[in-house]
């Protein structure tokens, strides 16, 4: 538990901002991610003029 509560620690001095959900908002952003809904043509519409505006390294 020393090492949860070491690492915790040195987190929270390099964090400016740290988000903390509640139970039942951590359940729905962590499912949302095993199981992500399908873009929208709105979505896929900002991915592309996304790739046309940004040279990636």
């Amino acid at each position: 538990m020393r090492a949860f509560d070491e690492t915790t620690q040195a987190l929270d001095e390099q964090a400016s901002v740290r988000t903390e959900l509640q139970p039942v908002d951590h359940a729905a952003f962590f499912d949302t991610l095993d199981a992500p809904p399908q873009a929208t043509p709105r979505l896929r519409e900002a991915f592309a003029g996304h790739a046309a505006r940004v040279l990636s390294t």
